[in-house]
């Protein structure tokens, strides 16, 4: 790694306004612009997200999971990484980075914030949709609430196929167990209806169609973000650009005080995690990353310096 590649990713969040406070609970969504002020920053961490997919994370630690191999699988399908920060040193710097925890610690409100889990998504030209979803259901085994703050590596618009969200859903009725798949493997990656979840959502909340939805499509410039709730309902379709793909990192953070749900079974990549005879998080896996009182997971500084 040469001098430049050793500086580490620059953030900048600005204070957030009441109006700002009072948006995110009405929409139940935010977008900020300009967080990752420097070009070059934005391209190192493009060009470490690509380098992950292709199995060659800087620290030598696989990742929680990823769901395209190079000359496997499918081009168009839309890629998913999990867990960069474990095994790249220059994205732990961006998912670790103490004003984007600070910025989720405030809108969630709780005393002191940590990371869940990441997602590198790569959606490449024309690449698959993801199935509408709340995030909240993926982590009700190890949280009560979460937020997850959504990161553009690109320009990303309705025309690479963005992230859409349902203004003010996060406030809808839950959606029943039973008819509630939308979490499942075949509705999240390449569903063949990918406002099924949605549509099953609203009939239980009085809403007979989708058609007349307000939704909003995300559009930031490269380095720019959104922040949702954890309940609020979003996908995204096809990407129709034949030639503009899109690359965005997106950190799921819970309360500092989250524990394993003694009631519900640590599933997906959770329960690796989790130690026998404990529902203690451990900050190795999942690292507080901004309290109030100044305190951080003692795993970050090792976890960002290569």
């Amino acid at each position: 790694m040469n001098e430049k590649e050793k500086e580490l990713i620059k953030i900048n969040v600005r204070e957030l306004s009441q109006q700002d406070k009072e948006s995110f609970d009405k929409n139940g969504f935010l977008v900020l612009e300009n967080i990752i002020p420097n070009q070059s920053d934005i391209e190192k961490l493009l060009k470490h997200s690509e380098n992950c997919f292709n199995g060659i994370g800087d620290k030598s630690i696989s990742p929680d999971d990823v769901t395209w191999k190079p000359n496997f699988s499918p081009n168009d399908l839309t890629r998913e990484l999990i867990n960069s920060w474990k095994c790249d040193t220059v994205l732990a710097q961006l998912v670790l980075n103490q004003n984007i925890g600070k910025l989720a610690c405030e809108l969630l409100g709780c005393d002191s914030i940590r990371v869940c889990q990441d997602d590198i998504f790569w959606k490449p030209v024309n690449g698959k949709p993801i199935g509408m979803h709340q995030d909240l259901p993926y982590f009700e085994c190890i949280a009560k609430k979460v937020i997850t703050v959504w990161i553009a590596l690109n320009d990303v618009s309705k025309e690479n196929g963005t992230v859409e969200f349902v203004e003010g859903s996060h406030k809808w009725k839950d959606l029943p167990v039973e008819v509630n798949d939308s979490n499942s493997v075949e509705e999240f990656h390449n569903p063949k209806n990918y406002l099924k979840g949605l549509q099953n959502a609203s009939k239980v909340n009085g809403i007979e169609s989708t058609d007349n939805l307000p939704i909003h499509f995300v559009t930031v410039k490269a380095g720019g973000c959104s922040i949702h709730h954890g309940k609020l309902w979003h996908g995204s379709n096809t990407n129709p650009s034949s030639f503009k793909g899109r690359m965005v990192v997106a950190i799921h953070f819970i309360p500092g005080d989250s524990e394993f749900n003694p009631n519900l079974k640590a599933q997906f990549s959770f329960g690796r995690y989790k130690i026998f005879g404990s529902n203690k998080l451990e900050e190795t896996f999942y690292p507080i990353t901004y309290s109030k009182n100044g305190y951080i997971s003692p795993i970050i500084p090792s976890s960002i310096r290569d």
